[in-house]
C-alpha cells in the first residue's frame, strides 16, 4: 500500500496543532505513544473482541469503528513523522489468520518494541500490522487510503 501521501496529509494536519511549549521533547514523545496506546484500546473496545463470555451480540457500528481506525492511523503516521520514518513510501500488505484479539495484542507489542528500541523496521511492522487489522475489520486498501486522505 502506498503511504507517502499519508505523511503529506498528516504534516498538513499537524500544522494546525498547538503544542504546549512547556513540555520537553521527551514528554511530547511519551504522550504521543500513550495517546496511541489509548486509541488502540478504544478501537479494540469498539470491536468487543476481548470478550470471553457469552452474552447477547450487539452489532458493530461500522462507521464509529472506521472513524476510530482512521484516528489511530493518523497517530501512527504522526509518530513516523516525528521519528523521521516518513521516507517510507510503500507498505507490503500481509493478510493473516490471527483473530482480532491477537491482532490487537500484536499491535501493543509492536508499539512497545518501537518505544523500547526505536527503528524504522519496528515502525514498518506497526504499520503492516495496523493495515492488516483494517483488512480483517473489512476495509479495503483503497477504502483506507481514500478515507485517510479525505479527512
Amino acid at each position: 500500500m502506498e503511504i507517502k501521501s499519508f505523511f503529506e496529509k498528516q504534516r498538513k494536519k499537524n500544522t494546525k496543532l498547538i503544542i504546549d511549549n512547556n513540555l520537553s521533547e521527551y514528554k511530547i514523545w511519551a504522550r504521543k505513544h500513550l495517546e496511541l496506546h489509548t486509541k488502540i484500546s478504544h478501537l479494540a473496545d469498539e470491536t468487543k473482541c476481548y470478550k470471553y463470555w457469552i452474552e447477547e451480540d450487539k452489532e458493530l457500528n461500522k462507521s464509529v469503528l472506521f472513524t476510530k481506525y482512521l484516528d489511530c492511523f493518523s497517530s501512527i503516521i504522526a509518530i513516523g513523522i516525528d521519528r523521521k520514518y516518513d521516507n517510507v513510501e510503500e507498505i507490503p500488505i500481509k493478510p493473516n489468520d490471527y483473530c482480532l484479539s491477537d491482532q490487537f495484542l500484536n499491535l501493543f507489542i509492536d508499539l512497545n518494541d518501537l518505544i523500547i528500541s526505536p527503528s524504522e523496521d519496528h515502525y514498518i511492522t506497526l504499520i503492516e500490522d495496523f493495515i492488516s487489522l483494517g483488512i480483517t475489520l473489512g476495509y479495503s486498501e483503497i477504502e483506507i487510503s481514500e478515507s485517510f486522505l479525505n479527512i
